[in-house]
């Protein structure tokens, strides 16, 4: 299973074009099923790529990879992707419309996780291309049943994520992946303000919040190490706003998650395995300084965050595709959900533990902060 969004205590996922919820004894429940919405020679790619038997027999050679996400967004809507479609359910998730195509150039999984956000009733999607299609956010006023361009820039890549920030009225998102590319910032009518830009430091996919300041991780595997950054509110104004590093890693940070407890609020990142170089990287920097093990940290406002734990740790599985350049290899992910009834939610994939499994971390365990302390040592850089 794949962890898709939380909603009202109740979690999603996918397992292949299965869409079902999950269930801390019961495991995953299938709702219903994605079509296939393609025709000719695609329709039969569609398969080969998306099929949980096909996706099986190619495990040894790519490892697992993920293609769907799914999102709720209450009242029996669904939206879900699978590479450039988009899909809407209005009935729970039993039956699935197509009611848009995406970028050409979208990856196997369409979007990333991160990329769809329901604020102040209007649903936002960030388009996830991988070649020269512009960047684009997509806006719905119907919950997903029709969509039109909300931001178009050509300055960036991609967009990484879209984030509603619960102590303000902002909208704010993240792109990358070069230097310049690499921004972090608010989206409105007037289009996308970056608040900072310009190098690795502003490369992110997830965003979490506190009432105090903005954090996310550096999304980058060929730095020598990845930083959890904290903005101040106070600097969002500044026009070269301080940021401050919190911890270090080996593997590029790609979510991030909050959970609020009595008097305290817990910041909690997840690392990702990756094992190929990054195509953005510049010359003289092609490299992978990832060390192989994907890791959910940890740190808690009562220690300003000096005091970082580590809740899990796995490394990401072996595939030929590790040691074959021509053939393509997943990540290694650990995805994450947080929810004030389940707590923490970890979801590892292509991983030599737990992979595919939900793992939780109830409220109450972090009270009693009963984790492995989290060592920052530093690792030699691998190419």
């Amino acid at each position: 299973m794949k962890l898709g969004g939380v909603r009202d205590g109740t979690a999603y996922g996918t397992r292949g074009l299965d869409v079902g919820t999950w269930d801390p004894d019961e495991g995953f429940l299938t709702l219903g099923a994605l079509p296939n919405p393609a025709s000719g020679g695609e329709r039969l790619r569609f398969d080969a790529m998306n099929r949980r038997l096909p996706k099986r027999l190619l495990r040894p050679i790519t490892g697992l990879y993920t293609t769907a996400n799914v999102w709720p967004l209450g009242d029996d809507h669904l939206l879900a992707t699978v590479s450039r479609w988009l899909f809407r359910s209005a009935d729970g998730g039993r039956s699935w419309d197509l009611v848009r195509e995406l970028a050409a150039s979208s990856g196997p999984m369409g979007v990333l996780p991160t990329a769809l956000c329901d604020h102040h009733g209007t649903v936002y999607l960030a388009e996830y291309p991988l070649g020269d299609d512009p960047a684009r956010v997509l806006a719905s006023d119907d919950r997903g049943r029709t969509w039109s361009t909300f931001v178009e820039r050509s300055d960036v890549r991609h967009f990484h994520g879209l984030f509603a920030d619960p102590y303000s009225d902002h909208l704010w998102a993240t792109t990358g992946d070069t230097d310049d590319e690499s921004a972090i910032g608010m989206l409105s009518e007037d289009g996308f303000a970056p608040v900072g830009r310009g190098s690795q430091r502003w490369r992110a996919v997830g965003l979490a919040f506190t009432s105090e300041a903005i954090f996310w991780g550096k999304d980058s595997s060929y730095t020598e190490r990845a930083e959890v950054l904290r903005l101040p509110r106070e600097r969002l104004d500044d026009p070269d706003p301080e940021l401050e590093t919190l911890a270090t890693t080996a593997c590029p940070i790609y979510y991030a998650a909050t959970l609020d407890r009595p008097d305290e609020n817990w910041l909690v990142v997840s690392t990702t395995s990756t094992g190929r170089i990054d195509s953005t990287a510049p010359e003289g920097l092609e490299r992978n300084t990832c060390d192989g093990v994907a890791r959910v940290l940890a740190a808690s406002s009562a220690s300003e965050y000096e005091k970082w734990y580590e809740l899990y740790a796995t490394e990401r599985r072996d595939a030929v595709g590790e040691h074959v350049d021509m053939v393509p290899t997943s990540n290694g992910y650990l995805f994450l959900a947080s929810d004030p009834e389940h707590g923490l939610l970890i979801n590892p994939y292509n991983t030599t533990d737990d992979n595919g499994a939900v793992l939780t971390v109830p409220p109450a365990t972090f009270d009693e902060a009963d984790f492995d302390t989290y060592t920052d040592a530093p690792v030699e850089a691998s190419t």
